[in-house]
């Protein structure tokens, strides 16, 4: 239960920073509410879309594949590396809790410039 909670709400933010409403919030119990009342003026919050968003999801939705019954309870940005002939790197660093350990991964993302699509992902445990 607290992994879809903590999913969903990694998916929230990942949403906002893309720019989506927000308005329809209301309907899921799980996730914030937008408006206490629930009418017709709920809060709408837009923010500009950052150019990692896209690649934010996809390296959140393919570690909790890989991480089956994981925890991700938090999300940050590394940055973006460029490999050469219209190939990037996006990476970010993702904190799991599976069975009471916590731990970090850091996620890699390769990316077809030109077409805006992803080559791969590749995964690396973190040791602290």
């Amino acid at each position: 239960m607290l992994r879809n909670v903590v999913v969903k709400t990694i998916i929230l933010l990942m949403s906002l920073a893309q720019g989506e409403s927000v308005t329809a919030l209301h309907h899921d119990p799980l996730l914030l509410h937008a408006s206490s009342s629930g009418k017709e003026n709920s809060a709408i919050v837009q923010a500009a879309a950052p150019a990692y968003a896209k690649w934010g999801r996809l390296a959140v939705q393919e570690t909790a594949k890989a991480y089956n019954g994981a925890a991700i309870v938090d999300y940050k940005y590394e940055g973006r590396s460029q490999l050469g002939q219209g190939i990037v790197e996006e990476k970010f660093r993702l904190w799991l809790n599976q069975s009471g350990r916590e731990f970090g991964v850091r996620v890699t993302v390769s990316v077809e410039v030109a077409t805006d699509t992803s080559r791969g992902v590749k995964f690396e445990e973190l040791r602290y």
